[in-house]
């Protein structure tokens, strides 16, 4: 009787407690979830179906089954007789449905072990309704099994209607809740209530909050406009008084402004912030004008350093256009002055004391252009000579290889002399060329020597080459000799031997 009675837990879950609280306040629980009851009677009958087919195989077989209660008292065989009477009692589903509300008003907790639940359960006569030892551990582990999600429904059901319930005693106290309202003050007043109780501080708090939170919010809001139409208004009359500048100073000038009824509408913490948030604004304005004013000056800058860039651009185009212009000119007036040149200054040894004149005299004017200095008429003229004398000397060294030939240096006069060795010999053969007499006199030996001089040095260094060869093949001869003079002597040595 002791065991049994330790075994007795509450017999109310969350949601009856929340239900009874709330039918007490005189509160409807029309939006709470239906009853406890009913959905445990849905859950053990769609638990009774999992079942179903070991208590069917295990009341086949009562006479044979030999397994005992937990207490000890009798074995399985008992079953028979039990289920013979159950014919005319309650029927198995039942049967199932009692067996799990007595699991559940015992207090079997969600997933915990048939050993250690057995004792609270034994001695009930729900217990003995089902049969079968199997059936009945069958019916426990599904039971713990579903048990969980059960309670969760029942705390969620509970919780909603908790606040369902903590909601309308907001709505009923909404006279008594403004922006000011904190959860104590809340509290003192509604804390007796059962809907206060029913919820969590925490959930409280939360829902008063969301509750106060828009009056809060309107209450600052309309503050805000007010004060921001103080400070419109003040700012107005600080405007209209000329003599306030960037640099004036809030206790000189507050004195002048203490008549006017903008002044007086203004709080009085708020005027001195109002006064100085219009300075920052006439410096922000001054500023902003010194900015302008700045970019305005350095846009112009730019402006006319463009302009100025422009037109030294434009010169150097300028400039440019006419240096190619001068060019093109002074290349003319090159090319014209040669041709004249050309077509005057034919002898190399012409001086440019004597040719001036005769050049001066073009009709054309081709040696007194604008565009020609002197210097450079001068430069160009000796440059002709030059050209006449290289010609001059081009052509003279080509008489040269036409006239000393290897057939004239062979032949020699009755003093011994030679094209090669006697200027004079060399003279008679190159006079009656034309080429001979434009080559001014003083350079013509010169250029015959050195003519000469090449020749010789020609064939000194083909005669050298020539003994070189020779004493080559010499020496290589002389080798072969003597290799074969020692390879004699080897073989009469070994013949004797």
């Amino acid at each position: 009787m002791a065991l049994k009675a330790s075994a007795v837990p509450g017999s109310s879950s969350a949601l009856d407690m929340i239900k009874k609280k709330l039918q007490d306040a005189g509160s409807p629980i029309s939006s709470s979830p239906n009853p406890a009851p009913s959905g445990m009677a849905a859950s053990e009958l769609n638990g009774s179906r999992a079942v179903d087919t070991t208590v069917k195989g295990l009341q086949s077989e009562d006479s044979k089954d030999k397994l005992k209660d937990a207490n000890g008292d009798g074995n399985m065989s008992d079953s028979s007789s039990d289920s013979e009477d159950a014919d005319s009692g309650p029927t198995k589903e039942e049967c199932i449905i009692q067996f799990k509300g007595m699991l559940k008003e015992r207090g079997v907790a969600p997933f915990s072990k048939w050993e250690k639940e057995l004792p609270k359960i034994v001695f009930d006569p729900r217990f003995k309704a089902i049969p079968s030892y199997s059936a009945r551990r069958s019916l426990f582990e599904h039971y713990v099994k579903t048990r969980a999600e059960e309670e969760r429904k029942e705390k969620r059901a509970a919780q909603k209607a908790a606040i369902e319930g903590f909601k309308q005693l907001l709505g009923e106290a909404s006279e008594d809740i403004d922006h000011n309202t904190d959860y104590q003050t809340f509290r003192k007043k509604w804390g007796a209530d059962p809907r206060f109780e029913a919820l969590d501080r925490k959930d409280r708090e939360h829902l008063l909050n969301e509750r106060v939170f828009p009056l809060k919010k309107a209450a600052e809001e309309k503050v805000q406009a007010l004060r921001a139409a103080a400070a419109t208004s003040f700012k107005s009359m600080l405007r209209e008084k000329r003599d306030i500048t960037a640099n004036s100073r809030w206790s000189k000038v507050k004195d002048s402004l203490r008549n006017d009824s903008r002044y007086k509408s203004a709080k009085h913490q708020d005027r001195e912030i109002f006064f100085n948030e219009y300075i920052s604004e006439l410096k922000a304005g001054e500023e902003e004008s010194e900015r302008e004013a700045k970019a305005k000056r350095e846009e112009q800058e730019k402006l006319k350093e463009r302009e100025r860039e422009l037109r030294k651009r434009k010169e150097r185009e300028e400039q440019e256009m006419e240096r190619v212009r001068l060019k093109v000119r002074r290349k003319e007036s090159v090319a014209s002055f040669q041709a004249l040149l050309v077509e005057t200054i034919k002898d190399p040894q012409a001086s440019w004391t004597e040719s001036k004149p005769k050049l001066e005299k073009d009709p054309q004017g081709r040696a007194t252009n604008a565009d020609l200095d002197p210097s450079d008429i001068e430069k160009l003229f000796r440059e002709h000579i030059k050209m006449l004398n290289e010609r001059c000397v081009q052509e003279f060294r080509s008489l040269l290889a036409e006239v000393l030939t290897a057939e004239a240096a062979a032949q020699e006069t009755e003093e011994g002399k030679t094209v090669l060795n006697s200027w004079s010999t060399a003279k008679r053969l190159l006079k009656p060329d034309p080429r001979y007499n434009k080559m001014p006199r003083k350079e013509r030996e010169v250029l015959w020597r050195r003519y000469v001089d090449e020749i010789l040095r020609r064939q000194k260094v083909a005669l050298d080459e020539k003994e070189e060869k020779k004493h080559v093949e010499s020496k290589g001869r002389n080798s072969v000799d003597s290799g074969r003079f020692l390879s004699g002597s080897r073989r009469r040595t070994h013949d004797r031997r």
